[in-house]
């Protein structure tokens, strides 16, 4: 049978969405484009904004329209948070296991009986068990960790996620070790709130984890997903720094500037504690690349506000900022907050904030020229191929050879536009000539 599946949201989702395609391969099912005609179709729905909310539904159309006979299953956020208003949907299948979704779609197309699987989860304290064993790829993703207890004013991801739940320490082990002796370069950890893995129990720690995964052969990366400001204190530095494998990178989220804007969103730390966060990472890690999530336009946000976040961006240097226009969810605290900030101001915010970082972009690349870094390369594109720095640096090498997989010396010599051009520096000792 022919089945497509269509991803939305987070690295946690994607993630998933791997797992999926493995169990419906093994099912001996056939993956065709999302788009085209099929048997079985899956949207992975994302819930984080009204926007992703309104794409999900988008795909649905589109995947019934295209497949009107299809079975069109939901799964993901989405169907945990709005399980009744998808009626297109044969199987509405929430954030609880997501593993039984072959087991599922076997059932309905026996009795052609819709079903929605998708009970509360705020109570749920079970990590599901998804192992991923690897495809082509030199960059495998690893889910660690799910849920989160924060409650920011904002986010609707613990009433779509449920409480923390983490993977064992060894099954995680297991599951990377794995994938390092399938032939992968580069683990990258995942969790919908990574700070918090292992914390439930109180016997293990994400520090823990990375010291563990740290004496694997042959591993040549381990990389974090998004963190949190609370996590970055001295003693967790120390530990960080110690280790061997880990990347130079990270993606610290700071949603405003402004310590004052930071209540009202209910985070949990100052500007100024973010800002002590940042010159420990700094101090630990020379080449650290440090990027980040920023919202504009919160209900309240006054121009001054946002200068002041704007201003505290410039300050930190990021290398990268993503942006995004605040999108009120239902279900969320800041859903009816008084003050909302006039759509064309907000537009107007992304655009300088986003004007910001394209700058601090470009002049984290100039830094490097000149110098000689360690490139992972992963994708061949018009004669070049393209790769990443431990601190993911972004840099493209032309060559007649294949470089898919290998990590190579480059020496930088432009910054470019979007991503570093450079030369793979003595080749012919590397074995690649």
């Amino acid at each position: 049978m022919k089945i497509s599946l269509y991803t939305l949201g987070c690295k946690v989702n994607h993630y998933e969405s791997q797992v999926l395609r493995r169990l419906f391969l093994d099912e001996g099912y056939q993956f065709v484009p999302f788009g085209t005609p099929c048997d079985v179709c899956i949207v992975h729905s994302c819930a984080v904004t009204e926007e992703s909310t309104r794409k999900s539904r988008q795909m649905m159309r589109r995947a019934r329209r295209i497949s009107p006979d299809a079975v069109l299953c939901v799964v993901g956020c989405l169907a945990q948070t709005e399980p009744d208003s998808l009626p297109e949907a044969d199987i509405v299948l929430g954030n609880k296991d997501k593993t039984r979704l072959p087991a599922l779609v076997k059932e309905f197309l026996a009795c052609r009986q819709p079903r929605i699987e998708a009970p509360p989860i705020l109570s749920h304290r079970t990590f599901e068990e998804m192992t991923l064993f690897g495809d082509e790829r030199v960059r495998a993703t690893v889910k660690i960790q799910d849920g989160c207890c924060n409650f920011c004013a904002y986010c609707i991801i613990p009433y779509a996620r449920g409480p923390i739940r983490s993977k064992e320490i060894d099954d995680a082990f297991f599951e990377v070790e794995n994938l390092v002796k399938k032939g992968y370069r580069e683990i990258v950890l995942t969790g919908i709130h990574l700070d918090s893995y292992g914390k439930e129990h109180g016997r293990f720690s994400l520090c823990d984890l990375l010291e563990k995964l740290d004496s694997i052969p042959d591993l040549e990366r381990i990389r974090l997903g998004s963190t949190e400001p609370v996590m970055v204190t001295p003693e967790t530095v120390a530990r960080l720094r110690n280790l061997k494998h880990l990347c130079p990178h990270f993606n610290l989220s700071l949603q405003s500037g402004c310590t004052a804007t930071l209540r009202r969103m209910r985070r949990r730390y100052t500007a100024e504690e973010y800002a002590d966060g940042a010159a420990l990472l700094r101090e630990a890690f020379p080449d650290l690349s440090l990027t980040t999530d920023i919202i504009v336009g919160f209900p309240g946000e006054t121009e001054e506000e946002f200068a002041e976040t704007l201003a505290f961006a410039e300050k930190i240097g990021f290398s990268k900022i993503n942006v995004f226009p605040f999108s009120p969810r239902r279900g969320t605290a800041a859903w009816d907050f008084p003050a909302p900030v006039d759509p064309a101001v907000k537009k107007e915010r992304c655009r300088r904030m986003l004007d910001l970082s394209a700058r601090l972009e470009r002049e984290n690349r100039e830094k490097y020229v000149g110098r000689t870094l360690p490139i992972l390369f992963e994708q061949e594109k018009n004669g070049s191929y393209i790769g990443s720095a431990p601190n993911f640096l972004s840099v493209s090498v032309k060559s007649n050879i294949c470089l898919t997989g290998k990590i190579l010396p480059v020496r930088i010599t432009e910054a470019g536009d979007t991503v570093c051009r450079g030369d793979l520096q003595n080749p012919e000792k590397c074995g690649i000539i």
